[in-house]
């Protein structure tokens, strides 16, 4: 019997829920900020202040400042001398480094998903699903739930690995991947991005080694390289500016 099957016999014949997950503040302020930053709210390079997140958010600094503890550890956050706090950068040689330990890992589970899938033919029921929630939040033209979603498909893939080393060394960076996810759809069709997907689970079905550690190194190394990131930020922040200057009263004659 395979793991789906019990599945569906452990409930009944009804497939199987996510379960939920009780959030505390601090959990909620922490996808707040990561939010904010995927959508371009805020911006990498942005100096983040405890104080005005709080107030933003309603919520007292006890919470924020535990929120960027934690987004501090696993590189959302950096804390500067003098400088404070400050989001991200996604320069070409951060990203390159992401990338190629991404490129890495995920390589890793590709090899272990297909060598599994062997015993367990169904293994790859939890990517399919995915797929049916990408689809519908383009559907509903929703960017940030095109990036969580793929960010989960990711994750999803290194857990039916079923190697738990990979999927701790992955996991860190997942919050990252979500912001640079998140940018991507500021600067590219989100259809392009789930056909990306779709061409994945395609290569994973069809079960050719080569042909997937091609396409997983394709799509995460040759489709990010061609976008502009920094460029991308740099133009936010030119038109942040000029609104903020627009919206400024006008000097007393």
């Amino acid at each position: 019997m395979s793991p789906r099957e019990s599945k569906k016999n452990e409930t009944g014949g009804m497939k199987k829920l996510v379960p939920l997950q009780a959030k505390t503040l601090v959990d909620q302020v922490v996808d707040a900020i990561v939010e904010a930053t995927a959508t371009g709210v805020f911006l990498p390079g942005d100096r983040v202040v405890e104080a005005e997140v709080a107030r933003s958010l309603s919520v007292s600094r006890v919470p924020v400042r535990e929120a960027l503890r934690i987004l501090e550890s696993q590189g959302i956050v950096v804390n500067e001398r003098y400088r404070g706090m400050r989001l991200m950068d996604v320069s070409v040689d951060r990203l390159e480094k992401i990338l190629k330990v991404r490129t890495a890992l995920e390589t890793l589970a590709v090899q272990e998903v297909l060598q599994a899938k062997q015993e367990h033919p169904d293994i790859l029921a939890p990517l399919e699903e995915i797929m049916e929630r990408l689809h519908e939040a383009v559907r509903k033209e929703d960017p940030y739930g095109v990036a969580s979603l793929d960010t989960e498909f990711h994750r999803t893939l290194c857990r039916l690995s079923g190697n738990d080393v990979l999927v701790r060394m992955w996991e860190p960076l997942s919050r990252q991947l979500t912001i640079i996810f998140g940018l991507s759809t500021l600067q590219k069709n989100l259809d392009v991005i789930v056909q990306e997907h779709d061409e994945l689970l395609t290569g994973l079905k069809a079960g050719n080694s080569a042909q997937i550690v091609e396409l997983v190194r394709v799509h995460i190394l040759d489709y990010s390289r061609a976008l502009d990131y920094e460029g991308l930020v740099t133009a936010r922040r030119s038109e942040r500016k000029k609104i903020s200057a627009d919206e400024a009263p006008a000097p007393r004659g």
